[in-house]
């Protein structure tokens, strides 16, 4: 099965989705609620956050995996002295129609984005980026959010592409210092995709075997979408 991989950084959680991967899931979500939430806090004032985390953390990946997502990514630690309100879901489109050309659909997809869209090469292959500034109301906000989508067609594969949305969060701004910042390292990850396959995937038993508790993985880590 084709794939791709992408660099994150320290701190980031990478939550598959696929059926394949529950428990690696469920055993992500939790480390995250114990990260945030350690044990150490008093139950009785602790014990509700940590159902309102796990409970949405669970929503949110049900959803990606709903809409087809193999991985979200989730910044956990601070950048700069910044918490990075933001989230990654990567995808893997495959069956296009072989007669439409990736210069036609790449093409279409700009002309929808107006100025909002941009023309790139990613990974040796052309791609389009797709900002707009969306409502938060699904994530029980007021102010917008700004949605960030890149497009990357498969550089020798035709009717295959990288779809990568990432969803960064505001105090109102988007076009605030803070938030376009977070914008950066999510555009960074991107730029370090390289195609591959998922033949060689370890099991979900392996990984659970060699998997660190959140907040303490290695300065770089790669991970497939």
């Amino acid at each position: 099965m084709i794939d791709f991989n992408v660099v994150v950084p320290e701190g980031w959680a990478n939550i598959p989705t696929t059926p394949e991967f529950a428990r690696v899931r469920k055993r992500i979500i939790d480390d995250i609620v114990r990260h945030h939430l350690p044990d150490s806090l008093p139950r009785d004032k602790a014990g509700p956050w940590r159902r309102i985390l796990r409970k949405e953390l669970t929503e949110a990946t049900d959803e990606a995996a709903r809409n087809g997502a193999r991985a979200v990514l989730l910044p956990l630690r601070e950048f700069n002295g910044v918490r990075l309100p933001g989230s990654m879901v990567m995808s893997v489109l495959e069956g296009g129609d072989d007669n439409v050309t990736t210069e036609t659909v790449l093409g279409s997809i700009l002309a929808d984005a107006g100025e909002n869209g941009t023309s790139l090469e990613i990974a040796g292959a052309p791609a389009a980026r797709v900002a707009a500034v969306v409502d938060s109301a699904a994530l029980r906000r007021t102010s917008p959010s700004l949605r960030v989508s890149y497009y990357v067609a498969h550089p020798e594969v035709s009717g295959v592409w990288g779809l990568l949305t990432f969803t960064v969060l505001s105090d109102g701004d988007v076009e605030a210092d803070a938030v376009q910042a977070v914008v950066l390292v999510f555009d960074a990850i991107v730029g370090t995709l390289r195609w591959g396959n998922r033949d060689d995937i370890p099991t979900e038993d392996e990984v659970l075997a060699h998997m660190s508790p959140v907040g303490a993985e290695p300065p770089t880590t790669e991970t497939r979408a």
